[in-house]
Order: C-alpha cells, then structure tokens, then sequence
C-alpha cells in the first residue's frame, strides 16, 4: 500500500489531494455562479446539490473496479490516480465551456448530468486515495479538508480579480498540479511531460488580452438565448438590445444592457434577471420633475424628505427620486460592488450620479448598514431589491436578511420623527409578504393589532381601480409605505392625490380607503394567524433565524422535497445493493452516513448565523466556511496523536463534545454578536474563526478514526463505499438543512445536527 512510502511521497500524496480539493471547491462555486446567471435561483440550488452526489457515483467505481481487477502494483495505482487528475483538469475545461457555449436548453436534468461529470471523476480521485493509504488517512483528511478551507477563499479571490475565463483556466491548472505531484510520485516521465505541457499552455491562457476575455464572457449563451432572462427576453421580443459592459465576480454577473430604440435608459442587470434601470440624467433638477407621477416617487411625496437612505441602489434611479423631492442628503448603500462599477463607468451617461455632492455610496449590506449607523432617516427606500440570486451556500439568499421582522424594525428605529420605510415590490407575493411582515414588526414595536394598518399605506402601478383596490391578479409593482406613526388623514389624501396624477391605483390608504384583508384587522375580525391564513401563498413573516423570504410555498417547497427524494433514490440505487451483500458493513455504512449529513447540518446553518454579523453573505460563507473546515482537518490529523488520544480514548467522546460546543454556540452566538457589533471586520472574522475552528476540531477527529477501525478490522475494501456514502448524505444534510431551517430556524437545524451527533456516539466506532 502507499502507507509505506516515504516521508517525499506522502508530501506529495497530500500536495496532490489538497490541490484536488481545491479545484473541486472552486469548481462548485463557479458552478453555482454559471448557473446562477443561466437558471432561476432554486434550480441552481437543485443542480449544484445533485452534481455533488456524482463524488458518490466515483466511489462506486472505485469499488466495482477493485473488485474486478487483480491487485495492481503500487506504481500503477499511482499512476492511475495521476491520470484521473489529469482528466479532472481536461473535464472542467471541457465541461465548462460546453454549458458556457450551448444555447439555452429547458431541462433541469441537463444541466444536472453535465455538472456532475468533474465530481464524478473527483470522487474517484479521492476515494481511490483514500482506499489505497488507509494508513496515513487522518493525514489524507486533513489535507482534504485543508485544501477545500483554502478554496472557499481562493474562490474570492478568483472570482472578484480575473473573472469567469481566467478562474476557470486556474481550477484546471490546480488539477494538473495535482496530476504533476503524482507523476512526480510514480516517476512517469510520459505523464509528467504532458501535464508540465499543458500547465505552460494554460497558464498562457490567463494573459490573453482583456478585450478577447471580455467578449468571452459577454457571449454567454445560455443567458443570450433565454427567454426568461432580461437580454434574452429583448431577444425574444424582437428588441435591438446590446450588452455593453459584463463583469463576473463571486456575488453575481452583472450585465450593462443598451436599448437604442431608448436613448434616455439602460438596465443593469443582476445574474440577468434582477433589473435596476440608469437613466440618462445631465445635472438640472428641473428635468426631474417627470419622475413625480412614477410610484417610486410616492414615499418622497409627503413629509420631510431631507435625508434619505436608499438600500440597494442599482443603476442609481432612486437616488433621482429622492434628489427630485429635495433631499439634500442622500446615503445610498449597494452590496454588488459590480452595480456601482457600472454606474461610474457610465457617469457620462447618468450625471455621475454616485458622486454628486449629495450622495455618498457606501459597498456593504444594506441590514448591516442599518444596524451600525448612528444616523436617522426622513425616509429609507428599498426597490426591488429582491435579485433571486443563488449564494454557494444554497437557498438563503444574500437579500433575505433585509426583508425580515428584525429587519423592519431595524429601519423604523432608524427614522426620524413622522419617518417612513418604502418597499417597491415585484408582484402580490412580495406584496403580501411585506405586509404581513410589516404588522409583526409593528407589533412587536408595542403597536395594537387592530392600530397597526393605520401605520401602512398601498398603493400600485398603473392599475384600472376596481372593487378592493383594483384586480388582484394582476397587481404590478405595488408599493408599501411604513410609518413610526400613524398615517394622518391629510397625508393619506395627499398621497392619493399623487397617485392619480401619476395613474397609480391605492390598495389601502389609512383614514381614506380602507379595504380587504387590513380592514379585517381594524375591525378586529382576524387575528393575526387568521389574517396570514386567508392569502393562498405562504405570507407568515420571515424572521433573523429562519429568513427565507422566497418560500411562497404553503409548507416545504416542492423542489426542496423533490430534490430530497432524488438523492433518497440514488442513495438506494447506489448503495443498497452493496449493503445487501455486506450486511457486516451495515454500522459502519450507517456511523459515515451519519457523519455526512450530521456535518452539514452543524456547517450550513453556522455559516447562516454568521452572514447577518458579518455584513456580507459571500464572505460569511468563505470565511466561516474556511475555519470549520481547517479546524476538522486538525481535528482529523490529530485523530491519531497519542496525547489526545489518551485524553479522548473512548470513540464517543468526540461526537459528545460537537454536542456541547453545538449547544453553547446556540446559547451564546447572540450575545456574543451583540458585544462585538462595533468591532472591525478584521476582528469579527478572528473570533469568529476561532469558535467555529474549535466546534470543527471535534466533527473533524470521528471520520478518519472510522477509517482506521475498517483497517484494522481488515475491511478496507469497504473504504470507496464508505466515503461515497458519507458524500452523498453529506447532500441529503445540506438538503435537510434547508428544510429544517424553514420549518424550525437555524437553531432547531443546529439542534438536529446536534442530535445526530449524539446518535453518532452511541454508535461508538463502526
């Protein structure tokens, strides 16, 4: 076996795994940014879950394939995973750029099968790894988990510095390098020449000119060529729309689109989808006045409007509304550094909106800007913010944590006295959902129920008025405006006065119209579960622990439900048949299973918790992410050390002490975030690490203990199989995660993985 050789070769055996690891982890990251700007945001999520169960398909074939095959010598198998790295590198290249270059097909599964691909050859890679150096697997671990903790912040790097072309060359360069260690390892000198080959012509790649890289990434043809996105939709309509300015970071894409038939307006454009307009503007106030009958205008029209916050800016139309209402300070705050790279590049165009004496642009999450400035507000405007944009880390989205109770709040102790809170929605869904958050807000704040519509006003975009308000089914941008104190009469007309003028139709206006299900409320008809009942979608407010603001969905969603049931079947397809066989195999197969789905459970929902602290979802996730999973990898290394295994002998110690950390983090997270509120980020990121490192030193030492009880027992040959398994629950958890986080927050979720971990240590051992 490998274990035997030295101290040169297990260097380079853990090198290669590391490099793997890291190509792996980039690679799903780019991934999810692809089909992020290509699909809708669940079915990046169902995607990108399925393809990872492809790490389970590749164990597989490690074990049917030793299985069948005589026992080779210790240079073959050496060689043969230097080749399964070099295909890896050859599969992201070509698999990349045929899901880059296809035109846009309608088929999940598609997609689906071309994503898995590089996880397939991957899991093959890794389990064969594992499988042949048992001896030295906590090694293995912790060079495994090391090298994905070094990719969850490489990702950053890549994604914001070279864009979407040159990352995808880099992943496949670190896999050769992979290749390379174990060409170097097994001396294959036919292996080693042509992977230094295709290194030097790779690496030549990433200094093709910027222009050339830049026509790349625009000609994204799935994108192009979707109906259901911006440009392809202009497409479809026969529209003469150009894309003139594209630029790939870890948060979205971000597309610059030119109408020429509209010479006053472009549209930028979020993951294709998410549109803010940027309208041509040449500095005179007096050409604002047109933007006074539009509905976006209708918070600014009543009240003092010297001081406005505007939350998710975009191509910089809002600002216009607050500059044409007289604001003479204007804060506006965008979390996609891309937007406003946009604006200034076309500051020509737009007046140079972000920099007029006026306005200050300030790069973070809005919520977290909210929480931390000591300023107030005549009015805070929030339009559309809502992009549907898919983070790595699943189905949160980056903007949830801005339409939650405890976010509504936030904004209404940040208004001055008579200040209001503007929400510009898409359709009814938002609509409704923004309301009903809004009156849990209200109430919470000390508001009666039946007071708490007197506090909002409704009204909507170009609707014919009919019984309550107008046809519901057909709401178009309908606009919600929240008080700190009750609507008076007179603000209530005003703002009908101005909705008419515009041709904006009022849905609920406190004093003047008062219809439908607020009115109910008023009249003490409903309580407030009676009242989010009666919608036909899903309106119960999301909350800080559970902000899942896109699940309309009365119960689970259906793709998440489906999605656990596909990985459900494949798990029996792809395992059931081997435990059948082995029925001696059957604790071992449940204690990895376990790890797997206990892991993501603890990992998904602690990154959660972390985003809303941290101010930013993208490096919440690479940070947090990056210390749980360095500290497992310590945690496996040290597995084996004599020292701590004479203080942690008994297998079930360790799982019982994730259990305790689990709990503690529950307890204490919040204070601790309350503490450190003013803290730097800097600072923020090094306690935090410091707390998750020390809950994943403890998940990280039960993995490769069972590793080496399947050894000493003599059943190593289960290891492929074991490893698949702990992969694919490792989906199921994250699945689960999701489920449990809508149905119970974050810390019912982090309580399951809690549990599991329990269960784990009366398993003991496998």
């Amino acid at each position: 076996m490998i274990k035997s050789i030295n101290i040169k070769g297990n260097f380079l055996i853990l090198l290669s795994i590391s490099f793997v690891s890291v190509s792996l982890f980039v690679y799903q990251v780019i991934l999810t940014r692809i089909y992020s700007a290509l699909l809708s945001y669940h079915y990046t999520f169902l995607i990108t879950s399925f393809a990872i169960c492809g790490v389970g398909v590749g164990s597989v074939l490690v074990y049917m394939q030793q299985k069948k095959a005589k026992e080779p010598g210790k240079i073959q198998k050496v060689q043969s995973i230097g080749y399964a790295a070099f295909l890896l590198a050859l599969f992201y290249l070509v698999i990349l750029s045929v899901i880059y270059k296809l035109p846009y097909i309608n088929s999940v599964l598609i997609y689906a099968l071309l994503g898995t691909l590089p996880f397939v050859i991957g899991g093959y890679y890794i389990s064969l790894l594992f499988r042949l150096s048992a001896g030295i697997s906590n090694k293995l671990y912790f060079a495994d988990l090391l090298g994905s903790g070094v990719g969850s912040v490489v990702v950053l790097l890549l994604m914001n510095n070279l864009g979407m072309f040159r990352s995808s060359l880099v992943i496949a360069i670190i896999a050769l390098l992979a290749a390379l260690s174990f060409s170097l390892l097994a001396n294959f000198k036919r292996l080693i020449a042509v992977t230094i080959v295709s290194l030097v012509l790779l690496s030549s790649g990433l200094f093709v000119p910027v222009q050339y890289i830049n026509s790349i990434e625009k000609n994204f043809n799935g994108l192009l060529t979707n109906p259901g996105k911006t440009f392809g939709f202009y497409q479809y309509e026969g529209e003469n729309a150009e894309i003139i300015s594209t630029e790939w970071n870890s948060f979205s894409r971000t597309d610059v689109i030119r109408l020429p038939e509209i010479p006053d307006y472009m549209v930028v454009t979020i993951d294709g989808a998410a549109n803010a307009p940027m309208m041509k503007y040449n500095g005179d106030l007096s050409s604002l006045e047109k933007y006074k009958k539009e509905t976006e205008f209708l918070p600014f029209s009543i009240g003092k409007n010297d001081k406005s916050l505007i939350i998710g800016p975009g191509g910089g139309r809002d600002i216009l509304y607050a500059l044409a209402a007289g604001s003479k300070d204007i804060t506006a705050v965008e979390i996609n550094t891309s937007s406003i790279d946009a604006v200034e590049k076309y500051s020509d165009f737009n007046g140079n909106i972000y920099n007029l004496p006026e306005v200050k642009v300030y790069a973070e999450d809005g919520r977290n800007f909210v929480r931390r400035t000591n300023d107030k507000f005549d009015t805070i405007f929030l339009s559309l913010v809502m992009t549907n944009a898919s983070q790595s880390v699943g189905y949160a989205l980056s903007e949830n944590y801005i339409y939650t109770v405890e976010a509504v709040k936030d904004y209404l102790n940040k208004l001055e006295s008579n200040g209001r809170v503007a929400f510009l929605a898409h359709d009814q869904n938002d609509l409704e959902k923004i309301v009903a958050t809004s009156i849990s807000a209200l109430t919470q704040r000390g508001v009666p129920l039946k007071e708490a519509p007197k506090y909002i006003a409704i009204l909507a975009k170009n609707m014919p008025p009919s019984e309550h308000g107008g046809d519901a089914e057909h709401i178009h941008y309908p606009i919600v405006i929240i008080k700190n104190v009750p609507f008076t009469e007179n603000e209530s007309n005003q703002l009908l006065d101005k909705a008419l003028q515009g041709g904006n139709t009022p849905l609920f206006l406190p004093n003047i119209y008062e219809e439908g299900p607020l009115k109910h409320l008023e009249d003490e008809h409903d309580t407030f579960k009676q009242f989010t009942a009666k919608f036909s979608n899903n309106v119960v407010p999301s909350t800080d622990d559970s902000p899942y603001f896109y699940n309309f969905e009365k119960g689970l969603p259906t793709s998440l439900l489906n999605l656990l049931a596909a990985v459900g079947i494949g798990s029996v397809i792809l395992f059931v048949p081997f435990l059948i066989r082995n029925r001696n195999l059957k604790r071992p197969a449940l204690y990895f299973g376990l790890l797997g789905a206990g892991f993501m459970l603890i990992e998904t929902p602690l990154i959660q918790k972390f985003s809303l602290y941290f101010g930013h979802p993208v490096l919440t996730f690479s940070y947090i992410l990056a210390a749980l999973l360095v500290g497992s990898g310590l945690g496996g290394y040290m597995s084996r050390n004599k020292s701590l295994n004479k203080i942690l002998k008994n297998d079930c110690i360790p799982p019982l002490l994730v259990v305790v950390v689990n709990i503690a983090l529950i307890l204490l997270l919040v204070k601790m975030f309350l503490i450190t509120s003013e803290w730097s980020l800097v600072n923020k990121i090094i306690v935090a690490s410091i707390l998750v490192m020390i809950q994943g030193f403890f998940m990280g030492i039960p993995f490769p203990r069972g590793l080496k009880r399947l050894e000493e027992s003599g059943k190593e040959d289960a290891i492929p199989m074991m490893f698949g398994i702990n992969g694919v629950m490792s989906v199921m958890g994250s699945v689960l995660a999701v489920i449990l986080s809508m149905s119970l927050g974050f810390n019912g979720a982090l309580l399951v993985g809690g549990f599991i971990y329990a269960l784990i240590s009366v398993i003991n051992r496998p």
